[in-house]
């Protein structure tokens, strides 16, 4: 099965980020939630980015920069504003079948402060983070038993010393290196792969087809459908595969 998940929930209708547009991507059929994780200067975890900050709320400044009194003002009204990641994880948690959190960290800090709150909310198992590789060699260092997804932009693998240092859970992909041998290869040895970010209908259906574990997009209006029902078709022709695709099983610890 092929999870749907909705980036920063429906940005289409509403700020992303915000509990609107997360409850949103939620009653649309999202399976999990990608967000970004910051800390505030007096110690708080915030579900926003500092390129949102400014772009989106106005605040010319670094997350850890402000403090949580500095957010709190920002927006409209109760819901419009910048939530903190104990608010998102409640949200998540809600219901018969609560949603997992891929979260994007900045630091081992922020990770850290973030998995108490986890532990708080007894959601461990369906919290993972994801960052630059320093960053995520630091999280796995302080936080051994934390879920971690490697986000891999380029189109060879990583080589075994990054496998080996930061030991993922996921493989998190630019969608357009991905492959079916390749997604094959990777879950041979243990790992789940994730597609990103895929907005585009027809490559949603390439990629549920392809057997890839989760989608993350910006449309989740499109991609729930197509997981939810069970659309997972075959891909309908070859792609073109990455550079290193005919030995990339020696890539993999």
């Amino acid at each position: 099965m092929t999870l749907a998940t909705a980036l920063r929930g429906d940005t289409s209708r509403y700020r992303e980020n915000t509990l609107p547009a997360l409850r949103a991507a939620i009653a649309a059929g999202a399976d999990a939630l990608a967000v970004d994780l910051r800390t505030t200067g007096d110690g708080h975890v915030v579900v926003v980015g500092d390129r949102s900050l400014r772009e989106d709320w106005g605040l010319d400044r670094a997350v850890g920069s402000a403090e949580l009194a500095d957010l709190a003002v920002l927006g409209d009204g109760v819901e419009q504003r910048i939530p903190t990641f104990m608010e998102v994880l409640a949200e998540a948690g809600r219901g018969a079948a609560p949603r997992s959190l891929l979260c994007e960290v900045d630091s081992a800090g922020t990770a850290l402060a973030a998995d108490a709150v986890v532990g708080e909310h007894g959601m461990n198992e369906r919290v993972c983070f994801t960052g630059s590789v320093d960053t995520l060699r630091n999280v796995r260092a302080k936080l051994p038993s934390a879920g971690t997804a490697l986000t891999w932009e380029q189109s060879d693998l990583p080589g075994p010393e990054v496998w080996e240092d930061l030991r993922p859970d996921v493989f998190s992909a630019d969608h357009r290196v991905l492959t079916r041998e390749l997604v094959v290869e990777i879950q041979r040895h243990g790992y789940s792969v994730t597609a990103w970010t895929v907005d585009d209908f027809a490559e949603m259906v390439r990629l549920a087809g392809m057997g890839v574990d989760a989608i993350v997009t910006s449309n989740i209006g499109e991609l729930a459908p197509i997981t939810r029902n069970g659309e997972n078709t075959p891909e309908s022709g070859p792609r073109e595969t990455p550079s290193r695709a005919s030995d990339q099983s020696t890539e993999l610890p």
